[in-house]
């Protein structure tokens, strides 16, 4: 909980953009809507835990004014057989008082600023990657 007040907060790795974490390896997250609005991360992630040993995170999606849940969210695995297994097996299983409706999380599209920042990069990476190789003086 947040000191002096009734909110959790739940701490993430930091990136910038166009990074991506090293154990990140292939997206194998799965959608899940209709949640009810009780549901938090830590339950989300138990649901799927406790039939799904390769379950790494699941995140509620919340309206950033409110901080109240917009009634998705995402569950992340480690194993591709275990997110197949899940999203037939757990489509219309209950989390708290309503079934979940379950479907292929599609990664985000980088924003435009991050297309440009990371272009950027490789750009200042191609140069410096230059000098290093340039020929010395004959």
């Amino acid at each position: 909980m947040m000191p002096n007040t009734d909110q959790p907060f739940r701490l993430n790795w930091a990136s910038f953009a166009g990074e991506r974490r090293a154990d990140a390896g292939s997206d194998l997250s799965i959608f899940v809507g209709d949640l009810a609005a009780d549901v938090t991360d830590a339950m989300l992630q138990e649901t799927f835990a406790a039939k799904y040993a390769s379950v790494k995170g699941a995140k509620v999606v919340a309206d950033s004014n409110t901080g109240r849940s917009k009634g998705y969210g995402f569950v992340r695995f480690g194993d591709e057989n275990e997110r197949t297994r899940a999203m037939t097996e757990m489509n219309g299983a209950y989390c708290s008082s309503r079934p979940m409706r379950l479907g292929v999380a599609t990664p985000k599209k980088p924003s435009a600023y991050q297309q440009q920042y990371s272009s950027q990069v490789d750009f200042i990476s191609a140069i410096v990657s230059l000098k290093r190789c340039s020929i010395p003086n004959s």
